[in-house]
């Protein structure tokens, strides 16, 4: 019987060279090293039994997930998943999921003949491109519906929620730097608040897990006012540091009562609600089942947000914390440990580790 349920975190399963990605040989020597190891990778709905209600699973069972909903998941993943007699869940982001009319060919279209390798989804080159305010915008291609419907279908790769929009707020009215015509260097820096450009860039934090502070009208104004908004005349105007060096002096006069204010507890929660619910509803009509797990972005949440999910109808969630996952015991808050573009020996060394509740629970304290 097993006494603690090892989870993996996937992001990227691609050569593209990221903190967050694995490539796609490294992950199938992963999964070879599993099988050898007698490990399993497991359903989710197996996972949330255990997870929810305390029911047994084997020895050596194991949670492969993925978080995001990245095509390189649909190309390179499910394939391999398959291939090698285990199975995996994809935490999405709902305002990502595209439409496609046809799915996209995969790896195993590749094994099969019809198509060539050079034939597939470049999901390993991750370039820009300018968005509509002639910003650099990064640019990360996520799978369909369809395909998601495709990869559920054939009972190895499980769908769950990563919530509708995926941001950050502002949450507080402390500030080093402004907004300035830039690169997006990451898919998932977007603020769930209107950014202009010379508005301070206040402190952030994971949207579903704190109060947003909201800049005041005054100071949209003020900003507005004096900063170009367009983006080449944004940058000529950074270009000279006496501009930004004013407007510094100017937002740094007001008293942060005229910055801007906290929103309301009441304010905080219908913004939970409503992304929690619109993920959800979505979720169920395109997979056309119900939905129980979610996987919080960056791993925060807050007592007010898992209330409301559990409302709303979830009852397995997944942070990015480390430790052990006990049967029937740890469904409020999974741990789940990152997979790394490294060696199997490294993989199967991390799966003993949190297969031991005792084992667990001191490397998670010690790796916080």
């Amino acid at each position: 019987m097993l006494k603690s349920l090892p989870v993996l975190m996937y992001h990227y399963i691609s050569s593209w060279p990221n903190s967050i990605a694995v490539a796609p040989e490294v992950f199938e020597s992963h999964l070879e090293a599993m099988t050898q190891a007698g490990y399993r990778g497991i359903s989710l709905a197996e996972a949330e039994a255990y997870l929810r209600d305390g029911r047994e699973l084997p020895k050596g069972s194991a949670l492969i997930t993925f978080d995001d909903g990245f095509l390189d998941n649909f190309v390179f993943a499910w394939p391999l998943l398959e291939k090698h007699g285990h199975k995996g869940t994809v935490f999405t982001v709902t305002n990502k999921i595209v439409d496609e009319e046809h799915p996209r060919p995969t790896l195993k279209d590749v094994w099969e003949g019809y198509v060539g390798m050079n034939e597939l989804p470049q999901v390993n080159i991750h370039g820009g491109r300018t968005g509509g305010e002639g910003v650099r915008v990064r640019t990360d291609l996520f799978f369909s519906w369809k395909e998601a419907r495709l990869m559920e279908n054939s009972g190895v790769m499980s769908m769950a929620a990563h919530t509708h929009t995926h941001r950050s707020v502002f949450t507080g009215p402390n500030f080093k730097t402004l907004f300035k015509p830039g690169v997006r260097r990451r898919t998932f820096d977007r603020i769930d608040q209107y950014v202009i450009y010379g508005l301070p860039d206040f402190r952030r934090g994971a949207a579903l897990a704190n109060e947003a502070f909201l800049p005041s009208e005054e100071l949209y104004g003020i900003i507005s006012a004096t900063v170009p908004q367009e983006y080449d005349a944004a940058k000529r105007f950074f270009a000279d540091p006496g501009r930004e060096e004013e407007i510094m002096r100017r937002i740094q006069d007001l008293p942060p009562e005229r910055l801007g204010r906290m929103e309301t507890p009441a304010e905080y929660e219908a913004r939970i609600r409503a992304d929690l619910t619109l993920c959800k509803q979505i979720q169920e009509r395109e997979l056309g089942r119900p939905v129980h797990s979610l996987a919080w972005p960056w791993g925060e949440f807050s007592k007010q947000a898992l209330d409301i999910a559990k409302e709303l109808g979830f009852s397995v969630f997944f942070t990015t914390a480390l430790g052990p996952n006990l049967p029937g015991k740890s469904a409020d808050a999974a741990y789940r440990f990152k997979a790394k573009n490294k060696s199997a020996k490294w993989m199967i060394s991390r799966l003993g580790i949190y297969s031991k509740p005792l084992t667990a629970r001191v490397y998670g304290t010690l790796h916080r």
